[in-house]
């Protein structure tokens, strides 16, 4: 079911098939491997907390219970500011009462800038999965306290 609109082609891993996909970036913050075509006709930029929390609030109260696995989209999401990142995952935790994972997809860029310690600033125990855009393997997965 779709709550919002995203904006297309929208990838994530096979293992993410049932989660429910919001998009905090658009794009990839590298977009310029030789390896990967997936980005190529999107222009990156990151969405504002405002603009997430709006599709949070799109998703009706009565749907949030169902839903246990968000991921993070578009490709290299974990390059949002620390500070704003944990602001969405709050308000994610806050909003669907049975969230257990969320996934997100990392650049080896993006996993220099943060420390296992900081997502310790997450007050819900919520398991995080870190993907490499054009690799399914996950290359972290951690909880939260």
């Amino acid at each position: 079911m779709y709550y919002f609109d995203y904006q297309e082609p929208v990838f994530r891993p096979p293992s993410e098939a049932q989660s429910l996909i919001f998009q905090i970036t658009i794009g990839c913050s590298q977009n310029h491997c030789k390896f990967c075509g997936m980005y190529k006709m999107k222009h990156f930029h990151l969405r504002s907390v405002s603009d997430i929390a709006a599709d949070i609030n799109a998703v009706p109260e009565s749907h949030r219970g169902y839903y246990r696995r968000i991921f993070l989209a578009d490709g290299d999401a974990l390059i949002y500011p620390q500070e704003e990142l944990l602001q969405i995952l709050e308000l994610l935790n806050n909003s669907f009462p049975l969230l257990n994972r969320v996934g997100i997809y990392a650049s080896p860029h993006s996993l220099t800038t943060k420390t296992r310690g900081s997502w310790n600033s997450s007050k819900k125990k919520t398991a995080y999965s870190l993907f490499r855009p054009g690799k399914w393997r996950p290359r972290y997965s951690g909880a939260g306290p």
